[in-house]
């Protein structure tokens, strides 16, 4: 994949028209099939929960081919789970010797098989396509009587304590001249506590094996992309670990090792909101609290912040929130990556967000536009960052419509980030990870911005 945006192909790809193109793809085809699989999760091999797992009427399928189907995808589940369980075992188990190479690469290769099984749930699209997500959308009185507080002080929902001392640190394997491993914790986040699946936060951290002090970046990933699951060799955090960063990559909640049950990867951020929505934001924060701190304690040096779409609003809350935290605990630099500074602009006019229907869906529910933007002041930026505007960096798509150019770019004016670390590029959404595969001309200057800071 990295050999293929540096190519001369990659170069049309980092365009505008790879949106469009990708919203096509999502709604035919990934979401619906991603519902399906998750249904098949949590309905193992009973036909009848796995149509009610839809959440919605489906087609007479025949029995007998939803048993085999649903047969062939537990096989698979249980192996994942299987070699998950045995990799995380032994790579926090200090008395261990098995090589936790081996047991990484035999859980990514079951996880991908697991992930896959998605294609044999294609006849199941035919002849009425399944829903892209199972909605279960908060009610808004609901809403107000749970996070009222929280609404009356935004901050509250920010200030809370973390605990460098409850971060496990596994054991490390070499791979490619590069050094990984994986930190554990339980989430300090309350409310992320009470989501399953997301109740301890994961983060793999890949650094040069043989330099010398180095910066460190905690770079957060997108909806729906679980990169810890796959077997592909190349990653974002090894790109840039060879780039000479040492890289912390935290898992979402929601994703991968953090998945829910019965959902697939992402699927609540936008299916069980707006709530949902809150905790992730809300709560990666907090949780990158503690992982800067971690890191400031463990390594010394400049720590800085990133996050790309849906992760740049986490990035956007510890750059305005951060003077909640102890120092140690705050970013030095943060580097926003498609970003937005209105979430109800997102939600209701933001086109992936339309694509999978979530402003009908919070409509259905009883939530206005005016509504969701007062809860949004939880999640949005403010007006002022609480790091200086030197050490913030903006990266956004002219043309993109998924998480609005238009607001990205006033919150970078409003915030009054200097010239030279604003970014913009004539593409996309899905255009800007080709782009900065092509181009670390923005990760440099985040390397400035924490050499001076």
């Amino acid at each position: 994949m990295d050999v293929l945006f540096r190519s001369p192909l990659g170069a049309l790809l980092a365009k505008p028209w790879v949106d469009q193109a990708g919203l096509f793809g999502l709604k035919r085809w990934y979401f619906p099939l991603s519902r399906l699989w998750a249904a098949a999760n949590a309905a193992g091999d009973e036909t009848a929960r796995f149509r009610d797992e839809i959440g919605a009427p489906v087609a007479a399928w025949p029995e007998s081919y939803l048993r085999s189907v649903l047969a062939r995808h537990a096989a698979r589940k249980v192996a994942a789970e299987a070699a998950r369980s045995a990799w995380e075992t032994a790579l926090f188990d200090d008395a261990s010797d098995e090589d936790g190479l081996v047991l990484d690469h035999r859980r990514r290769a079951t996880a991908t098989r697991h992930l896959a099984t998605r294609a044999s749930f294609y006849p199941l699209l035919f002849p009425t396509r399944p829903p892209s997500a199972r909605w279960e959308i908060d009610q808004p009185a609901d809403v107000e009587h749970t996070l009222g507080p929280a609404i009356a002080r935004p901050d509250s929902l920010y200030d809370t304590a973390v605990d460098v001392g409850t971060v496990a640190v596994s054991r490390p394997v070499m791979r490619d001249r590069l050094r990984e491993y994986w930190l554990r914790a339980p989430t300090p986040a309350p409310r992320l506590g009470q989501r399953p699946g997301s109740e301890a936060l994961y983060a793999r951290v890949v650094e040069p094996a043989d330099a010398g002090p180095c910066p460190t970046l905690i770079f957060g990933s997108g909806l729906c992309l679980e990169f810890e699951l796959l077997t592909v060799s190349r990653g974002p955090a090894t790109r840039l670990a060879e780039l000479g960063w040492r890289v912390v990559e935290p898992i979402s909640p929601y994703h991968g090792l953090r998945a829910m049950p019965g959902r697939y990867g992402g699927e609540p951020f936008f299916a069980a909101g707006p709530t949902s929505s809150i905790d992730l934001i809300a709560g990666q924060a907090i949780e990158s609290a503690l992982l800067i701190a971690w890191c400031h304690q463990r390594f010394g040096g400049k720590v800085g912040l990133a996050g790309i779409s849906m992760t740049s609003f986490v990035a956007q809350q510890a750059a305005s929130r951060c003077h909640l935290w102890p120092a140690e605990a705050r970013p030095d630099g943060v580097m926003l990556i498609s970003h937005s500074g209105r979430i109800e602009d997102v939600t209701f006019g933001g086109a992936l967000a339309v694509t999978l229907g979530l402003d009908r869906a919070l409509a259905r529910a009883g939530w206005s536009r005016e509504a969701l933007a007062h809860l949004s002041e939880l999640i949005d930026p403010t007006a002022d960052p609480a790091i200086a505007p030197a050490n913030i960096v903006s990266v956004l798509g002219e043309t993109d419509r998924w998480v609005p150019y238009d607001d990205g770019l006033a919150v970078a004016q409003r915030w009054r980030l200097p010239d030279a670390n604003v970014f913009r590029y004539p593409l996309g959404h899905l255009g800007m990870p080709v782009q900065l595969t092509r181009d670390a001309q923005p990760f440099e200057r985040l390397r400035q911005v924490l050499a001076g800071a």
